[in-house]
């Protein structure tokens, strides 16, 4: 094995993060890592790359016992890692961004020397096609992930951990991914591939390690297993159906009508209608629109003109209160940055749309909001002794549901999604699915917007389609299949041989 960990254990205060586990990987192996949101999966990944080194176990790295002393040192070992969140530097060219620590070039280097050195790394990761010159801002979000690898394949590393490396990707995105996970795997390197979506774990890895509950379980071939048992390894018991049943929908009169909504970054104004106890998907990859359209219909983006009939009021919101005021809610596709207070309560979380009704003459009623909480709490699956504590301690998983749940203090009639269950482990997107569907039962009107094919695939009633800012087709259930949704959004203009331009 190049790399083993043997009953390692880490704890932090009260909270035991990882539990005698461990962990291998063999030279040129993708190995998957996978568990729910807590079970241990980053404090590993921290150990492993030389982030955390108050544990206790043993490192094997290369056939010597090792402790790094941080990450740079284990950098210089060969061992890197590819973090969720960028560190490029975005007005920077490709080509400087790669060399961005200094190593591998002279002391006093030209971008274009820079540039030359830089094509090989490039190759590596599929990018041979990008010009080194070109600013990094200038690149999709997936070709700025392969540029994060590509820099640190400047470091020559032997075990390259990816983490959740195409949880903010769309479709196209994703599969240059998976295929430099491939490249890299047939080049000899080792890559230890943490992620959520389990399609890609099968799809790359060679074997499988689960944690749960800070605990390991012994790596299995990824071919000895299928989603359901890898699922139930996770869970420690059999999950069920992920998505909940679907039934007709009887579309009467509309709760909310959109007329010529004509967001940025959307070509036409579109125009469609919402139905109470219906779920709405919205599909398209990343850049498609469809992120600007529920924004503006939340009041939280731009929208150069149209309108919204809510009730028989017509109205354009022009900030997120006008839609709030409305019952209309939203949450966004990032909940760390515009969707929860993460250095407060969990309690002030959940009760932050609805100060006005928990208030008297301004004064905060503290037993209402106690009482308010606590209940939205149980209805999200969310352990009311915790509302005390900081948003930003819970897992993933629970900070979706209190980004979800704060909204149910309003009592929403319309509630606009976008991204419902990204970075959300399996377990957690089962809970999340039910209780949309539970909420659409109740008559309330759900806006799913979705890059996930499988998401927007089997939640929706009904599926609009959108690419480049063009709404190409709408779905109903006997026509939603992942094969023509994913036309529809990749490429759905090709036999007609006809460009987006023309056809917006």
């Amino acid at each position: 094995m190049l790399l083993r960990l043997s009953n390692v254990s880490r704890d932090y205060g009260a909270i035991q993060a990882l539990k005698s586990a461990s962990f291998e990987i063999g030279r040129g192996e993708v190995m998957g890592l996978v568990g729910e949101n807590g079970a241990g999966k980053s404090t590993l990944v921290k150990i492993i790359g030389g982030f955390d080194t108050g544990f206790t176990g043993e490192y094997f790295y290369d056939g010597e016992v090792r402790r790094f002393s941080g990450p740079t040192a284990a950098e210089h070992a060969g061992i890197a890692i590819a973090q969720q969140e960028l560190s490029l530097i975005p007005t920077m060219s490709v080509a400087e961004n790669i060399f961005l620590a200094g190593d591998g070039v002279p002391r006093i280097a030209s971008k274009g020397i820079l540039a030359r050195k830089a094509k090989p790394f490039l190759e590596e990761v599929g990018l041979g096609h990008v010009n080194p010159m070109r600013a990094t801002n200038r690149l999709s979000v997936g070709e700025q992930h392969l540029v994060e690898v590509a820099r640190l394949f400047a470091h020559n590393p032997q075990v390259l951990i990816l983490d959740e490396p195409t949880a903010a990707l769309g479709e196209t995105d994703s599969i240059r991914i998976l295929n430099m996970v491939k490249r890299l795997k047939d080049r000899g390197k080792s890559v230890i591939y943490v992620s959520h979506r389990m399609d890609e774990i099968f799809k790359v890895s060679d074997r499988i390690t689960v944690l749960r509950d800070g605990e390991s379980q012994a790596p299995r071939a990824a071919t000895d297993m299928d989603v359901n048992s890898l699922v139930e390894l996770m869970l420690g018991f059999e999950l069920g159906d992920m998505y909940p049943d679907r039934r007709p929908v009887t579309r009467k009169a509309p709760i909310l009508e959109v007329r010529g909504l004509w967001p940025d970054g959307i070509l036409d104004p579109i125009s469609f209608d919402v139905y109470p106890g219906e779920i709405l998907g919205l599909a398209g990859q990343l850049g498609s629109g469809t992120s600007e359209i529920l924004g503006a219909m939340a009041g939280s983006t731009r929208s150069r003109g149209g309108k919204l009939y809510y009730n028989g009021e017509e109205f354009l919101p022009a900030r997120p209160r006008d839609a709030i005021r409305r019952c209309i809610a939203y949450c966004s596709e990032d909940r760390k940055r515009d969707g929860l207070f993460l250095g407060r309560p969990i309690m002030e979380n959940l009760s932050a749309p609805s100060l006005e009704t928990i208030s008297i003459n301004g004064l905060l009623n503290g037993a209402k909001e106690r009482a308010s909480t606590t209940e939205n709490a149980i209805k999200f699956t969310v352990d009311p002794t915790r509302l005390p504590q900081e948003a930003g301690v819970l897992s993933g998983g629970n900070q979706q549901k209190v980004a979800l749940g704060k909204w149910l203090s309003v009592s929403p009639r319309v509630i606009l999604v976008n991204e419902p269950t990204r970075g959300v482990d399996v377990g957690a997107r089962a809970e999340i699915y039910q209780i949309l569907r539970d909420l659409a039962d109740q008559g309330a009107a759900i806006v799913v917007a979705s890059t996930d094919i499988q998401e927007i695939t089997n939640l929706p009633d009904r599926v609009l389609s959108f690419y480049r800012g063009v709404e190409v087709g709408e779905l109903h259930l006997d026509e939603m299949t992942s094969a023509n949704i994913l036309e529809q959004i990749t490429d759905p203009f090709r036999e007609a041989g006809i460009s987006v331009s023309e056809r917006a």
